[in-house]
């Protein structure tokens, strides 16, 4: 059995191009669910009940050592960000203790919601960043489809389950129900 250890090795990729300058680290999106207090009769007190598929703001940081002419190429308003993150896994089988690489690959797409040039000091890094607030947030490992996010789209897939897809089915019914009953209106 695979036993994951460490990140061997990852790259950050904008339109196929490696983004050159970022840090050795970036922090990944977290992921939270919106919740409603449910209460009342038969609850015996409140209780927090997550709303399936519906998820708080999901931000990625971007962080540079110094500016970069790639941070500044994400930074139109009017432009998303489509970002890939290609990896590495290694790790361990637990029966033979061979050493082995699991594929993990994480795209995002979001808008820039922040900018910071960070500090100048002779000798050392900026530290800037651009912020990015996601739409769009996919992580596939080992070309299964772990989680996938898009909140434009109505898609929610955790662990290869496509869990809104009664919620999108039942909303296609409504509105296939109200087309019907206008183009009966048309012909009586």
């Amino acid at each position: 059995m695979f036993k994951p250890q460490v990140i061997n090795r990852f790259n950050l990729y904008r339109n196929g191009s490696v983004l050159i300058g970022i840090s050795g680290e970036v922090e990944l999106p977290e992921v939270t669910n919106l919740t409603d207090t449910l209460e009342g009769s038969g609850t015996g007190g409140n209780l927090e009940v997550p709303v399936i598929g519906l998820t708080d703001t999901m931000d990625m940081k971007i962080p540079y050592t110094t500016l970069s002419k790639s941070a500044f190429a994400m930074m139109d308003p009017n432009e998303t960000v489509d970002l890939m993150l290609n990896g590495a896994i290694q790790g361990m089988d637990s029966g033979s203790g061979k050493v082995s690489y699991s594929q993990m690959s994480i795209a995002v797409r979001g808008v820039v919601k922040t900018f910071s040039p960070g500090t100048v000091k002779a000798g050392g890094k900026m530290d800037s960043s651009v912020t990015l607030s996601l739409s769009y947030y996919k992580i596939v490992i080992d070309g299964t489809t772990m989680l996938e996010i898009d909140k434009l789209n109505g898609v929610y897939i955790v662990n290869g389950k496509d869990i809104l897809k009664e919620v999108r089915n039942i909303r296609f019914h409504a509105e296939r129900i109200r087309i019907d009953s206008k183009e009966q209106m048309i012909h009586s």
